[in-house]
């Protein structure tokens, strides 16, 4: 029996059906092994596992704990509300309550919008958390301003005060201070 090119484009076609077939049952194995792969990972990188129970927390390390937490979520309010950009302001007027109390964000966030004549930014950001009330503390930061059309720029220190407050599982700040003696916030 002579290979014709009917018979050859028959066995290649065979083989791509086979090709294909195999790529498909691979790829249904794949997808069905893959979600617990990737929950191994996320579980891997978050917390280890461990049989072992932990040993209870003194309160000292508690308020370490939560003087660690409250130097976060100051760093992030201080970012968050001190620095502008072009176009983001109503973005992140809509994402300011998981920020600060909404008597704060009426202050920081009063206009409907921004004019986008300039840019502000912050920098060596310092918390120091109160050792009398953990839910105290004073931030101090340099905030830089920048007027877009000529390039001015400005930059000046701040000290202000935070009074947080536990709502919805997360600290917010509920009462802002400037400590300058000079300009404000």
């Amino acid at each position: 029996m002579a290979l014709t090119s009917r018979h050859l484009l028959w066995l290649v076609l065979f083989c791509l059906l086979l090709s294909i077939s195999a790529n498909v049952y691979q790829y249904r194995s794949m997808a069905a092994v893959e979600p617990h792969r990737i929950e191994e990972k996320n579980e891997n990188h978050v917390l280890p596992k461990t049989t072992v129970s932990d040993p209870p927390i003194s309160s000292g390390e508690q308020e370490q704990e939560q003087n660690s937490i409250i130097s976060k979520d100051a760093e992030r309010f201080i970012t968050f509300a001190f620095t502008w950009e072009d176009g983001t302001y109503p973005t992140r007027k809509r994402q300011a309550n998981q920020y600060m109390s909404e008597s704060i964000k009426q202050t920081l966030f009063a206009s409907s919008g921004s004019d986008s004549k300039f840019t502000a930014s912050v920098s060596d950001i310092e918390v120091f958390p109160s050792r009398d009330d953990p839910e105290h503390c004073l931030v101090r930061f340099k905030r830089t301003l920048t007027i877009d059309t000529n390039g001015y720029e400005e930059t000046s220190e701040e000290l202000v005060e935070l009074t947080f407050t536990y709502q919805d599982g997360r600290y917010i700040v509920d009462q802002m201070k400037s400590l300058q003696t000079s300009g404000g916030v």
